[in-house]
């Protein structure tokens, strides 16, 4: 349930503590995920999962229990496997929260526009409710986008249609994009010119490294990273999570900074 640069964090993380396990990503349709979880359940060698979109919110209702974060947020990106039972954990709310920091973004007081309105979305929210002035969430679901700023109760704001993005995108310092779009290498969620010098922008896509928001944001002098720091955060989380100990933070970047860098040269 992971794609190639989250085998290579974990491989590279099971490596260099000397634990003998292994990563395989695989490919679930949503149909088939129920079949996918009862496997694992029944696979006494199975340490746990890493999962994404779109199954983040939908596994969470065929597990045996639920972390704190991933029962707040309602969306589960690491599934551990004890004594038979697994566990739901939301790694990604610490791992937003991290990377804005390492990349040097506030966010108290800042007014954010939050894409889409699905498990990520859900974490982006979480993390930024406590600290920013404004936040606004936008989803072709309307209805999706009016549940997630209910159930997190989102104090200023609000669900935003996409007809009110133009307007939207211009009021705001933050974007962060939680949807699937420009994981093509060529979509963008709004026209590039309604990007300004003053937006950081946040797009939590990791494949490609550089999605044509983040070149597009970049390119209008705006500051701009893609998910690949909140993958190494979720990876050090799911570390721990699984095994117990903490997670070799050192030789994990230095494997997915490589593997990054692979991909932008070829």
């Amino acid at each position: 349930m992971g794609g190639e640069l989250a085998v290579t964090l974990y491989s590279a993380g099971f490596a260099a503590a000397g634990i003998d396990a292994t990563c395989e990503a695989r490919a679930v349709r949503p149909a088939e995920l129920p079949d996918a979880v009862a496997q694992m359940r029944a696979d006494t060698h199975v340490l746990g999962a890493a999962v994404t979109m779109p199954h983040t919110v939908a596994v969470s209702r065929l597990l045996d229990g639920m972390g704190p974060e991933a029962q707040v947020v309602g969306a589960v990106t690491t599934i551990s496997h004890r004594a038979g039972a697994l566990i739901g954990w939301n790694t990604d709310r610490s791992a937003f929260t991290l990377a804005l920091e390492e990349a040097g973004f506030q966010a108290k007081g800042r007014t954010a526009l939050v894409l889409g309105a699905g498990g990520a979305a859900r974490a982006a929210v979480d993390a930024l409710r406590e600290d920013a002035g404004k936040i606004w969430v936008s989803s072709r679901d309307l209805d999706e986008a009016r549940a997630l700023c209910h159930d997190l109760g989102v104090p200023s704001g609000g669900p935003s249609p996409l007809g009110s993005l133009s307007l939207l995108v211009r009021k705001v310092e933050l974007i962060v994009n939680a949807t699937p779009v420009g994981s093509d290498g060529q979509a963008v969620p709004f026209p590039i010119e309604w990007v300004m010098p003053s937006h950081f922008v946040f797009d939590l896509i990791y494949q490609p490294a550089i999605t044509p928001l983040v070149r597009g944001a970049r390119d209008r002098g705006a500051r701009a990273i893609n998910g690949v720091s909140m993958l190494l955060f979720q990876g050090l989380a799911a570390f721990e999570i699984w095994t117990g100990q903490p997670a070799p933070e050192a030789e994990m970047r230095a494997a997915l900074e490589r593997a990054v860098l692979e991909r932008l040269s070829s």
